[in-house]
């Protein structure tokens, strides 16, 4: 295969996980966003969308699109979300362009890059062939895409910051001396949509650096991205500095909600692949839930049918195949000691910190897949044709069985929604953000 050849395939695979990820995102999006967004004259806590598809801040994410005053922009914790929110919708909406459009576009395009930056990953750690499509096609498959590309929510954004790190950390690895200018870049990306996937940039600057240069990444990324927030008060209302801490934050920490650490375990590492049964959810955090709402937290792996149950052992035995080849059969690069560290302080937060951990599974799941395509590109011809065939029966039976549960979910998701907006009447109530900061919202680690 020529270079120009390898090229021309590489950035036609970029191309359709881009583009695919978008369509997909995006008439989800501009079917339902009507029921994630704020009902006006209803006040902020009762909104009937808010927390009811698994835990997701549907209605605060959309007013963070599209209110300049609204509270829930949190740059507290989402420190330059407002430049890849609320900005380019008003400056589509300065264009001519619908406001809902807008939203949709914005968070399509977010869903867009996540994919396309998994694939970047990806290319840039196998080389391209055809482990890359099949690893693709998982993405596109698994439940973490599947629940999460057609909702108003920051986690396909972050999972975005999380892969565009994750493949600057395998372009680095790639290069005999390491960018500083690229990792202070990379460190600011990580921190943009959430404060917490900082992790992921510290974790990059420590792998590639000696300490003396990751503290000059540290202290520079600190100084740019000061700089950047305060530029923000030229187009939103800042409510809180961004030393500013949620003392309400402590209701997700070690929650009983959350279950043992098999159970933990199961929606980091199963469920986020393979969707399970759906079960009512009820944190007791937050209020007026009454079990309207969607969970997984305690279903068993895949669920109780044949199925599912099948699926969920065919991703661990993939998900273990391919770690213990990673281990074994890969010559190790900072680039995975990155991977690895940014796994194991994914589930040491969330291990601490969180109720409905089907939440963060754009967070997790793809690093996931990373560790089991780096396995299984190490393994031999024989073996690895062998693996490619399972990978061919297993994404098309994982798709149509998450496909089925979104269905399933969605209907449910409705069914409360409806349930919810009959039972709030908005002539009695307040102004839709009559603040009251000692009741809980979901965690945005």
């Amino acid at each position: 295969m020529t270079q120009s050849t390898y090229r021309g395939g590489a950035i036609l695979f970029l191309a359709f996980s881009f583009l695919a990820a978008f369509f997909i995102s995006f008439s989800l999006l501009i079917n339902d966003l009507e029921t994630q967004s704020e009902i006006k004259g209803v006040p902020y806590d009762k909104q009937p969308g808010l927390n009811t598809w698994f835990e997701a801040d549907t209605t605060h994410v959309h007013e963070a699109f599209t209110n300049t005053k609204a509270f829930w922009h949190k740059t507290n914790r989402h420190p330059l979300f407002p430049y890849v929110s609320l900005l380019p919708v008003k400056v589509m909406g300065l264009l001519g362009v619908p406001e809902e459009f807008a939203v949709c576009f914005t968070l399509a395009v977010g869903v867009g890059l996540f994919s396309c930056l998994f694939a970047l990953t990806l290319v840039l750690t196998l080389g391209h062939r055809p482990l890359c499509w099949f690893m693709q096609a998982l993405f596109f498959a698994s439940s973490f895409f599947i629940f999460w590309a057609g909702i108003c929510e920051r986690f396909p954004m972050g999972g975005a910051t999380i892969m565009a790190t994750a493949a600057g950390a395998a372009y680095l690895s790639r290069k005999e001396k390491p960018s500083l200018p690229l990792a202070v870049f990379l460190n600011i990306v990580s921190l943009s949509v959430t404060i917490s996937n900082w992790m992921f940039g510290v974790l990059l600057s420590l792998c590639f650096f000696p300490l003396r240069k990751a503290i000059r990444i540290t202290g520079y990324t600190v100084v740019i991205t000061a700089i950047l927030w305060l530029g923000e008060g030229l187009f939103i209302e800042q409510l809180e500095s961004p030393t500013h801490f949620d003392s309400w934050n402590k209701e997700f920490i070690f929650t009983d909600y959350a279950g043992s650490v098999f159970q933990k375990t199961s929606a980091l590492l199963g469920h986020t692949v393979v969707m399970p049964e759906i079960h009512p959810y009820n944190f007791a955090g937050f209020q007026n839930m009454d079990g309207k709402g969607l969970g997984v937290q305690h279903s068993s792996p895949g669920g109780t049918g044949p199925l599912g149950f099948s699926l969920a052992v065919g991703w661990a035995l993939l998900l273990i195949t391919g770690a213990l080849s990673w281990w074994r059969n890969t010559e190790k690069t900072p680039f995975d000691r990155f991977l690895s560290f940014s796994i194991l302080g994914q589930l040491g937060i969330h291990f601490v910190y969180g109720t409905e951990l089907f939440l963060y599974g754009p967070h997790v799941a793809p690093l996931l897949l990373l560790v089991t395509a780096r396995g299984l590109g190490a393994l031999e011809r024989p073996k690895l044709k062998l693996a490619l065939l399972a990978l061919g029966l297993f994404v098309p039976l994982l798709a149509l069985h998450n496909l089925a549960r979104y269905t399933q979910a969605r209907l449910l998701f409705l069914h409360h929604y409806e349930g919810k907006k009959e039972a709030v009447s908005p002539e009695a109530t307040t102004k839709p953000h009559a603040l009251s900061p000692e009741i809980p919202l979901r965690p945005s680690a």
